[in-house]
Protein backbone atom coordinates (compact mmCIF):
# COMPACT_ATOMS: atom_id res chain seq x y z
CA UNK A 1 0.00 0.00 0.00
CA UNK A 2 1.25 3.48 -0.83
CA UNK A 3 1.84 5.94 1.96
CA UNK A 4 1.07 9.60 1.48
CA UNK A 5 3.09 11.95 3.63
CA UNK A 6 2.11 15.55 4.21
CA UNK A 7 5.24 17.63 4.18
CA UNK A 8 5.10 21.20 5.38
CA UNK A 9 7.77 23.40 3.79
CA UNK A 10 10.02 25.34 6.12
CA UNK A 11 10.46 29.12 6.03
CA UNK A 12 13.42 29.01 3.65
CA UNK A 13 11.49 26.93 1.12
CA UNK A 14 8.46 29.21 1.37
CA UNK A 15 10.64 32.29 0.80
CA UNK A 16 12.24 30.63 -2.23
CA UNK A 17 8.81 29.86 -3.73
CA UNK A 18 7.43 33.33 -3.16
CA UNK A 19 10.54 35.37 -3.96
CA UNK A 20 10.20 37.55 -7.05
CA UNK A 21 12.24 36.38 -10.02
CA UNK A 22 13.22 39.82 -11.38
CA UNK A 23 13.25 43.53 -10.54
CA UNK A 24 9.82 44.19 -12.05
CA UNK A 25 8.25 41.43 -9.98
CA UNK A 26 9.97 42.80 -6.87
CA UNK A 27 8.59 46.29 -7.54
CA UNK A 28 5.10 44.87 -8.09
CA UNK A 29 5.29 42.92 -4.85
CA UNK A 30 6.43 45.99 -2.89
CA UNK A 31 3.64 48.06 -4.41
CA UNK A 32 1.00 45.44 -3.53
CA UNK A 33 2.26 45.27 0.05
CA UNK A 34 2.17 49.08 0.39
CA UNK A 35 -1.37 49.25 -1.01
CA UNK A 36 -2.51 46.46 1.29
CA UNK A 37 -0.99 48.21 4.31
CA UNK A 38 -2.69 51.52 3.44
CA UNK A 39 -6.02 49.77 2.92
CA UNK A 40 -5.76 47.95 6.25
CA UNK A 41 -4.95 51.24 8.01
CA UNK A 42 -7.90 52.98 6.34
CA UNK A 43 -10.28 50.18 7.27
CA UNK A 44 -8.99 50.14 10.84
CA UNK A 45 -9.50 53.90 11.11
CA UNK A 46 -13.03 53.62 9.68
CA UNK A 47 -13.88 50.85 12.12
CA UNK A 48 -12.64 52.97 15.02
CA UNK A 49 -14.68 55.98 13.87
CA UNK A 50 -17.81 53.85 13.56
CA UNK A 51 -17.21 52.37 17.01
CA UNK A 52 -16.94 55.90 18.42
CA UNK A 53 -20.23 56.83 16.76
CA UNK A 54 -18.80 59.06 14.05
CA UNK A 55 -19.60 58.93 10.37
CA UNK A 56 -17.03 57.55 7.98
CA UNK A 57 -17.91 59.85 5.10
Amino acid sequence: MTQILDVVPNDVEIEAMTAPKNAQALDDLKHRREVKKRLEELLEEAELKRAMGGDFY
